[in-house]
Order: structure tokens, then sequence, then C-alpha cells
């Protein structure tokens, strides 16, 4: 007789991948089948609807890198084509009864706030390169990586995001930078950067999840890297401003969420590290 806790095991390492090996292969939502390859029939239809909303309600061009079905839509994740830069979905509703393809729509705020963490880049574009630079460099001194970028393109929509972190906030924090953008799509850094700068500096208001994930095929997290890269950040200036959360996870992702296996994070002794617009770390 099969051994049914040997076939539990089986199938819960099946759903589990390396992070390496992560692509988005494997991504979805509930009730998805038969939306989704109504989706994956029309995929040219629906592309150009949602190209035409951000277009009019955005002013801004976008690349989709994949539509994945739910119950009664297709959720489509894109990309901006230039600056602000970001990541996002929003939802085309699906009629499979009548066959149709339904309006484009999203959830209340979240474009508008990927979009603002985009401006936010654009604000800080110097500083953002030196943390690009500091995530590469903690790469080769510990033992963790990042998402690939087909991982990012395929299953993140929360805004700006890189194979190492990613920013989390919405366009209320940033009301006049996010106006600004609409009424002048041309908009650069230095302005935007102005206007950031002028309203009171609140370090939640922009919060950069940094996430790492164990090197190592199959490898369980470990706290000591979370350590020592919050420590290497405190010594760090001229980085953008705002709230870092770190975090390290396991090697294995779970391919339907594109989420971590388990994890070892800051948080534990709420201990954030605060980079305020001076550049400095907050005592």
């Amino acid at each position: 007789m099969p051994n049914k806790a040997d076939e539990k095991k089986q199938a819960e390492a099946s759903a589990y991948i390396p992070v390496q090996d992560y692509t988005g292969q494997g991504y979805s939502f509930d009730n998805g089948e038969e939306t989704g390859e109504f989706a994956k029939q029309h995929r040219n239809e629906i592309i150009e609807k949602v190209k035409q909303y951000f277009k009019q309600k955005y002013h801004l061009d976008i690349t989709v890198h994949q539509i994945y079905g739910a119950t009664d839509a297709a959720v489509v994740f894109a990309e901006s084509k230039k600056d602000p830069k970001f990541h996002t979905s929003v939802i085309v509703g699906i009629d499979l009864e009548n066959k149709k393809i339904g309006d484009v729509g999203a959830y209340e705020g979240s474009v508008e706030g990927a979009i603002t963490t985009g401006l936010y880049v654009m604000a800080y574009e110097k500083e953002f390169q030196k943390l690009d630079d500091f995530c590469t460099a903690i790469t080769k001194e510990y033992p963790v990586i990042g998402r690939t970028k087909e991982a990012v393109d395929n299953t993140v929509d929360s805004g700006y995001a890189t194979p190492y972190y990613y920013l989390n906030t919405t366009h209320l924090e940033f009301l006049n930078s996010y106006k600004s953008f609409l009424n002048n799509p041309k908009i650069n850094g230095q302005s935007l950067k102005k206007l950031i700068e002028d309203q009171k500096f609140i370090s939640d208001n922009m919060i950069i999840e940094m996430t790492f994930y164990m090197r190592k095929k199959h490898e369980n997290p470990d706290r000591t890297p979370v350590d020592k890269i919050k420590d290497e950040l405190k010594k760090q200036k001229d980085f953008p401003p705002g709230e870092y959360s770190i975090s390290v996870n396991s090697n294995d992702i779970l391919m339907r969420t594109g989420t971590e296996k388990e994890y070892k994070d800051s948080d534990k002794e709420h201990n954030e590290v605060i980079i305020e617009p001076n550049g400095e770390v907050a005592k």
C-alpha cells in the first residue's frame, strides 16, 4: 500500500521550486482554468484593451507580461515602458456564457500607488542606484540571492520592483507629486524631489521591502544574514529616504503564489532601518 505520509511530502515538494529556477511557472488564481483558456484565445484583444486603459487614464505606455484566469475575469500583469517605472496589475472582466470581454478595472488605488513608487524612484534616481549597487554587493558577500527578472515581471504587481526589493505606498501619501505627474507626464525627477521634500517626512509613507533568498537550493532561512544586512545598511549614506524592512527567505518558492516557504525578517524586534531625506540613518 502507498505510504500516505510520503505521498503528502511528495505533493508538497512538487508545489515548491528553488527561487533561482522560478519564472512564474504554476502561478495561478482560484477558478481561473476556463477564464484563463478564454483569455489565451483572446490575448491580443485583452492586451489592446489594457494598453488603451493605461494610455487614456494615465498617459502611459505599458508592456503586458502575463495574463492569468480568475473568477469571471483575467488578471493582467503589466510594466510601464518608460519613467515612471513600475509593475502593476489590472482586471479585465470575462463573460464566459456570452463569450465577451468586459471592461478594464483595478482595485482602488492600486495602480495609482504603483505609479507613485515609480515617481519616487525618479526623484531619488542616484540614491536608488546606490541601493541597487548595495544589494548586488550583499549577494556577493552573503549566501543570499534575489528573484529572477522573469519572476518579478510575471508575479509582482506592487509598484517599482527589482529582484532584491520593492516599494510600497499609496498615491495619497504623495498626492502633490502624483497630481503633478497627471497634469504634466513629462515632469522631471528634480521637480518631483522638490514636491516630495516640501512635505513633512513620515518614514512609513514609503516602505522599502528588501527581500533576499538563501542561495543554496532548498535551504531554510537563516537569521544571521538579516542582522548582518541590517548592520551594513545602517553604515550607508545617501540612500533613498523611507522605512526599510529586511527579510531573508527560504530558497523554496510556492509556485502557485510566488511566495516564500519560510522567512526571517527584521520585524522580530521592530527594528527596521529608517533613512531620512538627508541620507542619514535615523537614530
